[in-house]
């Protein structure tokens, strides 16, 4: 079997499990991934685009880039160094666009203190020393939290707040206008 066929051979077989791995990671979560802890290796699934897949890249590109140039007849050793290069060039080409496609997505996660400091309206009447309802606006979600009145004052429904702290799961709010 010729160097050409085998390198053609190892760049679909590489390539194959490649994109494999990809459409199992976006369709279904699915993370075939190795991390090394305390290392900063870009193998994790929030960053980088992992060791596995990265090599996956390396060999599928640079066997291919390989058998083109040997296809043209030139020394081999150029077309080793060539192949390396190409490998190189793809694991940083593909990294990039996974980076540029991870700052597209929007972080939906929120805690009681992202609460603070935010208007709201009363959904449930807050009683003078028990707790109702109100709905704030975080990041971009209407969130219902359990609240009560700062002032120890009764406030009415549909009543526009202002929540000033959050303890205990609990938001403590001041009427925005007396």
């Amino acid at each position: 079997m010729a160097i050409i066929e085998i390198l053609t051979y190892i760049s679909i077989f590489s390539g194959g499990i490649l994109i494999l791995l990809l459409i199992l990671s976006i369709l279904g979560g699915l993370d075939i991934d190795v991390d090394f802890p305390g290392g900063d290796t870009d193998a994790d699934s929030s960053g980088g685009i992992g060791i596995v897949k990265a090599l996956l890249t390396f060999i599928s590109v640079s066997s291919w880039v390989i058998k083109v140039i040997l296809a043209t007849q030139a020394n081999p050793l150029i077309a080793i160094m060539g192949g390396m290069v190409g490998g190189y060039i793809a694991v940083l080409l593909i990294k990039k666009i996974f980076e540029l496609l991870l700052t597209q997505t929007e972080n939906t996660n929120w805690e009681f203190q992202d609460a603070v400091h935010e208007p709201a309206k009363v959904y449930l009447k807050i009683p003078k020393e028990g707790s109702g309802i109100i709905q704030v606006l975080v990041k971009g979600v209407t969130r219902e939290i359990r609240a009560k009145s700062l002032d120890e004052m009764e406030i009415p429904t549909g009543e526009a707040v202002f929540i000033h702290k959050v303890e205990d799961e609990f938001a403590f709010v001041k009427k925005l206008k007396d």
